[in-house]
């Protein structure tokens, strides 16, 4: 009964019905990045990334579920400006990378990473997570800590606490096919309601890629990414880790956060994983954004930035 309601209510929500299902699908190769894609291979798996070049410290950037490195389109050029290396990568399972047979959790995704910074060379970077990408930043710090100078974390997963029967409800709720099912009008109501609090043309270039990739083979290996990755955060926590974590580390938060911490299972405030970030890691620094929601590090570039750029200046 809810998959039949949920369009209309969507639809009557947004004041916006279908708008992009009709241009057809898009391929990955297909989709918008602030840089030319490059690949490589790292253990049998295609990995897309993009590379701003030059010999200033390097700044790679790891994104968060069910997205990709465009979501980094404020900080691609910012810090590339500034005089960074920067280096962005699609996790496999999304964007322009292969889609495999893989766990798709924390410490395969960090091995990954790892091994992505084995095949180019680069022994040590600031490393910069969001969401879902942060907890794979923390599990390569606490795991790799020679390989993580600092970490700058946007809303980052792996803080939030699930118990045991909250982590079996989401591993069954989220299917392997559940992302091919969403409606348009659920996607822009999840970007502009949830996901994002402050919507502009790169939201919309986002929606509409997301709209016309879920009728591509490769998304179907996305959706089961996603429901794997889903799984694989609550099954491999590092909240119980934190005190170990031996690297410089920022947070930075969005007070109008709508998903940490997870509004369904448990509810609670953002102010209150905060807290516990402050609780739990040694010597970190937890800046709050006023009014920004979970992509922060796009829903108020400036603010995120203003808080970033001094901490990776004394890190670099």
């Amino acid at each position: 009964m809810w998959s039949k309601l949920a369009a209309p209510m969507f639809a009557l929500l947004t004041g916006c019905g279908p708008k992009y299902a009709h241009l057809g699908p898009l391929e990955p190769a297909e989709l918008w990045t602030p840089l030319p894609v490059q690949h490589v291979d790292v253990g049998g798996v295609d990995v897309a990334y993009v590379d701003s070049g030059g010999t200033g410290p390097i700044l790679l950037m790891v994104h968060g579920l069910s997205s990709y490195l465009s979501y980094w389109e404020y900080q691609i050029p910012h810090y590339q400006e500034l005089g960074y290396r920067v280096v962005a990568l699609d996790l496999p399972g999304y964007g322009q990378s292969g889609r495999p047979d893989a766990p798709y959790t924390p410490p395969w995704y960090a091995d990954v990473v790892r091994g992505f910074m084995d095949a180019r060379g680069i022994d040590r970077a600031l490393v910069m997570g969001h969401s879902m990408g942060g907890q794979i930043s923390l599990t390569l710090a606490l795991d790799h800590p020679d390989r993580v100078t600092a970490l700058v974390l946007a809303a980052p997963a792996g803080i939030e606490k699930f118990d045991r029967g909250e982590a079996k409800f989401l591993s069954q709720f989220w299917t392997e096919d559940r992302a091919l099912q969403t409606s348009e009008e659920e996607l822009r109501y999840t970007f502009t309601k949830v996901v994002f609090a402050r919507t502009d043309d790169g939201v919309e270039r986002l929606l509409q890629e997301r709209v016309r990739m879920q009728t591509t083979t490769a998304f179907q290996g996305t959706s089961v990414a996603v429901a794997r990755s889903i799984a694989g955060m609550v099954d491999h926590p590092v909240r119980d880790r934190l005190g170990t974590l031996q690297v410089p580390t920022l947070i930075v938060f969005g007070t109008s956060d709508r998903m940490i911490p997870n509004p369904i299972l448990h509810g609670g405030r953002t102010e209150d994983v905060a807290r516990d970030a402050e609780r739990l890691i040694p010597g970190v620094t937890v800046v709050r954004v006023p009014g920004a929601g979970h992509t922060v590090q796009h829903d108020d570039p400036t603010a995120f930035h203003a808080a970033a750029d001094p901490f990776l200046a004394a890190h670099r």
